[in-house]
């Protein structure tokens, strides 16, 4: 058994070894753990020079949109996208990279990258200039989205940046509650739609948790839009939407609408790369509601107790005082 593991093992190496297109693996800690020869050729590092480093070959401005990638499919699926990277030369290349998590012995183990270069013609060239253009916008977005603790306020600007970014014609947030879809969070909808239920499972929601997949897009022609928020929108034709997860497990779905505008491959992307990010915004926006929670109770318990109690810090400064310790300091 033992031999034959080693046999797999050296002939996948072998594939890898022998492909045309970079290969790139990356660690839990986001260094690069693979460097195959072809990326080697490619983007002019050796693989000595580029494992066990964080990988250099990402633009400054393109950094939020790698780690948006990464956590994207951390939770399994695989996204295609075209974006930018960096030469040793300094040269800049044109690429469509997939992206999927590694996985050895049934855990995570990183990720990894397979890039392949674009072609060279004016579509692709102007492709490339929009969703640069757009990418750079993400981060600026991102940043706000991230400025926001409140889990409400969180949750509107995801809406109002899933419709900016991606230039839809309305967007929704919606949360995974039970058996249940409850829209938190919308823009270019009427107001009164807010809280509005539908079932899971029935849902375009339950169909892409069933499917694998990160994003998925459905018209008019394939399938009815009588749920939830979309008869709210006139002229509704396409929609599109992509998984936020929290703690590793779906926490809601991100919906753009389109009634007079046709979808294209950097709209989809985008979608997918706000989900990521939505997802660590959720994360923070929840942590921080859960420690304002637990020092809400630490002070209901404090101020409760009929003893003089004082807390310090590291410093061994007064950090509460209940009134019970005013009483007898008096």
């Amino acid at each position: 058994m033992t031999g034959s593991r080693d046999r797999l093992d050296a002939t996948a190496r072998a594939v890898v070894d022998s492909a045309a297109d970079a290969i790139m693996a990356f660690a839990p800690d986001r260094t690069v753990l693979l460097w195959n020869p072809a990326a080697e050729r490619l983007f002019g590092w050796t693989a000595d020079e580029a494992v066990g480093r964080p990988p250099q070959i990402i633009p400054e401005e393109l950094r939020a949109e790698h780690n948006a990638v990464l956590e994207r499919v951390s939770g399994g699926g695989q996204i295609s996208f075209a974006t930018r990277r960096i030469r040793k030369d300094g040269g800049v290349l044109d690429l469509r990279i997939d992206a999927s998590a590694l996985v050895s012995g049934g855990a995570p183990a990183g990720w990894v990258n397979i890039c392949h270069q674009a072609g060279e013609d004016e579509a692709v060239r102007h492709y490339m200039a929009e969703r640069a253009r757009v990418v750079r916008r993400l981060g600026d977005v991102v940043a706000d989205m991230n400025a926001h603790l409140d889990l409400e306020a969180v949750l509107d600007r995801i809406a109002a940046s899933l419709r900016e970014l991606t230039r839809a014609d309305a967007g929704g947030f919606v949360v995974i509650d039970g058996d249940k879809l409850r829209l938190v969070s919308m823009d270019g909808l009427p107001a009164g739609l807010r809280g509005r239920t539908a079932d899971l499972g029935t849902s375009m929601v339950g169909e892409l948790m069933r499917s694998g997949k990160t994003v998925m897009m459905a018209t008019g022609d394939s399938g009815g839009f009588d749920d939830l928020i979309w008869s709210a929108l006139p002229g509704l034709h396409t929609i599109t939407l992509s998984l936020s997860h929290v703690a590793g497990r779906p926490y809601g779905a991100l919906y753009a609408l389109y009634s007079r505008r046709k979808v294209g491959h950097v709209e989809l992307e985008l979608l997918e790369l706000l989900a990521g990010h939505a997802s660590v915004a959720l994360s923070n926006a929840m942590a921080f509601e859960e420690v304002v929670k637990q020092r809400a109770h630490e002070r209901a318990v404090i101020d409760a107790s009929a003893d003089g109690i004082a807390v310090l810090d590291g410093d061994g400064l007064v950090r509460q005082w209940n009134r019970r310790h005013c009483r007898q300091g008096a």
